[in-house]
């Protein structure tokens, strides 16, 4: 019969527990991805990503590229980024399946900007997306 779209499961009160973080743990973790972003933004090859992303026709900036980059740099992960790592919806997109079970290796950011009248209040928030690796995926049979 399956689960109606916008009704959930009853989560355990143990799982519930476990899924949320305390204010420190979230500042922690947001502080540890801006650092990974400006060192890997710091070491961007502005030019030569520009004219891998103009090559494959990505609509991505040259510093998200590079923040993935040294994610699969460090995971040991060969490919390029955005073409050999795509979300969820963008494997299936291209006829592609992730596996079940597998667990997105990489995290990607998308800097979110507040749109307040009094422009001294705006600032800056990560939005993380995670993404998969080609080897992580099998093609859709039909």
């Amino acid at each position: 019969m399956g689960i109606k779209k916008g009704v959930y499961p009853k989560i355990s009160q143990e799982r519930r527990l476990k899924m949320k973080h305390t204010k420190e743990e979230k500042q922690s973790y947001f502080k540890n991805l801006r650092e990974k972003w400006k060192l890997s933004k710091d070491k961007a090859d502005v030019g030569a990503i520009n004219e891998v992303i103009e090559e494959y026709g990505l609509k991505v900036s040259p510093y998200s590229f590079a923040f993935v980059a040294a994610q699969m740099k460090e995971l040991g992960l060969v490919g390029i980024p955005y073409v050999d790592m795509k979300t969820y919806d963008g494997w299936r997109e291209n006829g592609f399946q992730v596996r079940r079970g597998t667990k997105a290796k990489v995290a990607g950011l998308l800097w979110l900007r507040t749109d307040k009248e009094d422009k001294e209040n705006n600032f800056s928030f990560p939005k993380v997306y995670h993404l998969f690796h080609k080897t992580q995926v099998e093609e859709i049979k039909c």
